[in-house]
């Protein structure tokens, strides 16, 4: 899927994509479309003695490469240079690798070599143009290379719906969704049942939020290749986000049935478990699969997830710093330092949490929970000061509504600036004057403006919550008591007794126990009419 999608940012960071380009008819990369990555090798291992071994040691190689084994890819790629010195197409493959490594200069000489014996080759000028799509840190100039690349492949061969895919991913690469939805429709015209382009269609139109064409279109893949298993797994996706969970369950255990049973595709499996709040079943599927695979890191950053949701911190930050001293820096994503943060804010250490949910808040600067996470940790700190920054900017940043304000607005309290606190909570009466609870937040604000209670600065707001309230006493009891222990020592202090005994009778009335209205009862009826000093 796509990879704003949280589904995506849960594994795409482990696996890498299964888009591998080859050849009309070829079985092997059949299988690797279908997540069958075992069968693909065993399908190219069975394939190195016969005449076109060069691509067999080639997608052997790329199987490798896929599935994060570097060193055995390089040993495929340079064994069919072995047997055939000029094979253009095992060039790219240790091309590749050095992308892989991060060494683009080494990689542009292999595809240089490659396209002085291969420049009229689609599948060569194809495999470049991927090679540049799929290059960890791509930038726009690699991706326009890959464009480059893949235009002269279908000029070679104008019949190759692959390479027209792969065309339409390097636009997509390039924002460019337009040009990239005419390549994919190209493939589809060219060959109908070609389900990997119904699939691509069905991920550019869910990019671009329009989920009944996408719908369709993995439906469509699905009816091309009934067996085609990344439909499956998008079309479950685009269930859950749907929020049609029993679809989206039903839907991906057929992707299950279907796909290899590896690693990779059980840690898909779980994180869609832990997508659908089963926190159980995502703790119990990492569990199995780490007992022969300890250091996936898929599943070591789920177990480490699903601990803190199932409420164990302290597994959870074993689990989490299990996971980080396995994960290289540059693989995390921001919910890693979302939950760690919250994994140490769990744990007691507040310091090193504002630190992670800080570099959150960096990586995805869209969630608005990880700011009132943050605020929290601040406030937990007794730095009230930065608390309050941190609500004012997520305001900045993703605009305001009450929940914000109402937030804002208790930092301000804490921080003891009550005039900010009490402007923060007006916004809220202001848009919504019959909601009771607003005008709570703001007498207690106006409380503390006027703490001997001389200007009644609070009294119009608890007046008006209490009206607010009538006929709701027992829902906001504890409230009504409040407002009417101020009030009736307000107007015990301004000498109006009838007023003073209304509300500390009322405050009997909600809480007979309550000895605080027993005792100012008591000295009011002791001095009929007359206002005690303090």
């Amino acid at each position: 899927m796509t990879n704003n999608w949280k589904y995506a940012l849960l594994v795409a960071a482990m696996f890498p994509t299964a888009a591998a380009f080859a050849q009309s008819g070829d079985q092997g990369r059949r299988a690797v479309d279908l997540e069958r990555y075992q069968e693909a090798k065993s399908i190219y291992k069975s394939q190195l003695n016969n005449k076109k071994a060069d691509n067999a040691y080639f997608a052997l190689g790329d199987v490798y490469l896929r599935t994060e084994n570097v060193d055995s890819a390089a040993y495929y790629f340079n064994q069919g240079l072995a047997k055939n010195s000029k094979s253009a197409i095992n060039m790219v493959g240790l091309g590749k690798v050095e992308l892989e490594k991060g060494n683009r200069a080494a990689a542009e000489k292999h595809f240089d070599n490659a396209m002085k014996r291969g420049k009229k080759d689609a599948y060569v000028l194809a495999s470049i143009g991927e090679a540049y799509i799929e290059a960890p840190n791509a930038t726009e100039q690699d991706y326009n290379k890959a464009v480059e690349y893949l235009k002269q492949a279908v000029e070679r061969d104008k019949n190759n719906a692959e390479a027209y895919v792969l065309l339409g991913d390097a636009y997509l690469k390039l924002n460019n969704g337009g040009q990239a939805m005419t390549s994919y429709d190209r493939a589809t015209q060219l060959n109908d049942k070609f389900a990997k382009a119904h699939l691509k269609r069905g991920q550019l139109y869910t990019s671009s939020r329009n989920y009944n064409e996408a719908e369709e279109a993995y439906k469509k893949a699905i009816e091309v290749d009934p067996n085609y298993a990344p439909a499956y797994s998008d079309l479950g996706e685009l269930y859950y986000f749907a929020g049609q969970y029993d679809r989206a369950l039903s839907t991906f255990k057929q992707y299950m049935d279907m796909a290899e049973n590896t690693p990779a595709t059980r840690a898909k499996y779980a994180s869609f478990l832990f997508l659908t709040k089963d926190y159980e079943g995502t703790l119990n599927e990492a569990q199995e699969v780490l007992k022969t695979e300890p250091s996936n890191k898929t599943m070591n950053r789920l177990l480490a997830y699903s601990y803190l949701e199932l409420g164990k911190p302290e597994e959870a930050l074993k689990a989490m710093e299990n996971y980080l001293t396995m994960a290289d820096t540059s693989t995390l994503i921001a919910s890693d330092y979302e939950y760690y943060g919250k994994i140490l804010g769990r744990n007691n250490q507040s310091a090193k949490a504002i630190q992670n949910l800080e570099k959150a808040i960096e990586m995805d600067p869209s969630k608005a929970e990880l700011y009132y996470d943050l605020a929290n940790q601040y406030a937990r700190e007794k730095q009230f000061d930065k608390a309050v920054e941190v609500y004012n900017k997520k305001q900045e940043k993703l605009g305001a509504s009450n929940t914000d304000y109402f937030h804002l607005g208790n930092a301000y309290m804490l921080a003891e600036q009550y005039d900010k606190a009490d402007e923060t909570y007006k916004k809220i009466t202001d848009a919504n004057p019959t909601y009771a609870y607003a005008h709570i937040w703001r007498a207690r604000a106006q409380s503390n403006l006027d703490p001997e209670t001389e200007q009644g600065l609070a009294k119009p707001h608890y007046e008006e919550f209490i009206k607010l309230t009538e006929g709701e006493k027992e829902k906001y009891k504890k409230e009504l008591i409040e407002a009417n222990t101020y009030l009736g020592y307000y107007f015990y202090l301004k000498g109006e007794r009838e007023n003073a005994i209304k509300h500390w009778t009322e405050v009997k009335t909600l809480d007979p126990t309550n000895t605080q209205a027993e005792t100012a009862l008591a000295e009011i009826n002791k001095t009929p009419g007359t206002k005690k000093k303090r």
